[in-house]
């Protein structure tokens, strides 16, 4: 996809967004997320004109959106210092930012008693997110792999490859081939509802799509499900880096 940035007007009140021009896609519509802000795809047949047309009907849509992640300017982006934290399984870690000792360049990384402490170089310490990522992408490979692993052996669903990454959409999916796939700040919700979600995915091995039997299934093997949708509803965009 190719993506500018532009600008317009909602109820009045500037816009930030990008517009991204796609091939793939069958229609125009507008994504919002704390992420990535608002982004309008454009398939190939669409024009600006039909830009303007999607945000004066979708006014009213647009403005709650942008409102609940208040990304009027763009995408959020937190600031991480010493003393921020980081939610990890619903639990907050605490960052410690260090510098590691002259000569050495090798970040480290230590967990200790509620804190996440981070040894970097000195051009690192400034822009520490990177290293923060990288930290919980490696927890959440670990992490989602170990649960998959093991709510399988108990259901007795068992996926052929497990991914974890990145997703802009979902926070799991799973293909006809028997892979499963997470996106990685999934590991920041509470223990019980990254759970949910991969006993929601592991459901799909048996049932591809969202039919009655699917649900059943998964409500008998996970009974709090949908407790956990709802937090998951509710909180989702709060799972930021």
């Amino acid at each position: 996809m190719k993506f500018h940035h532009d600008t317009r007007l909602v109820h009045g009140r500037p816009l930030r967004l990008r517009l991204r021009h796609s091939k793939r896609a069958r229609r125009l519509h507008v994504q919002v997320s704390a992420r990535e802000g608002v982004v309008v795809i454009i398939p190939r047949h669409a024009t600006l004109a039909d830009v303007d047309e999607v945000f004066n009907s979708e006014a009213d849509w647009v403005a709650r959106r942008v409102d609940h992640y208040d990304v009027w300017d763009g995408p959020r982006r937190r600031s991480w210092v010493t003393g921020s934290e980081l939610t990890v399984l619903g639990r907050p870690l605490r960052i410690e930012l260090m510098p590691l000792p002259a000569g050495r360049s090798r970040t480290r990384v230590e967990q200790v008693d509620g804190c996440l402490r981070f040894d970097l170089a000195p051009s690192r310490l400034l822009h520490p997110r990177p290293e923060i990522e990288r930290w919980l992408r490696r927890f959440a490979g670990r992490h989602l792999r170990e649960r998959t692993a093991a709510l399988g052996e108990i259901t007795g669903l068992v996926p052929r490859k497990v991914i974890v990454g990145e997703r802009i959409t979902r926070w799991g999916s799973c293909t006809s081939g028997g892979t499963i796939s997470y996106c990685y700040r999934l590991v920041m919700a509470p223990a019980e509802v990254v759970d949910s979600v991969v006993v929601h995915e592991l459901c799909h091995l048996a049932h591809g799509g969202h039919g009655p039997r699917f649900w059943n299934l998964l409500r008998e093997l996970y009974p709090d499900y949908d407790r956990c949708n709802v937090w998951l509803r509710e909180h989702g965009h709060e799972l930021e880096i």
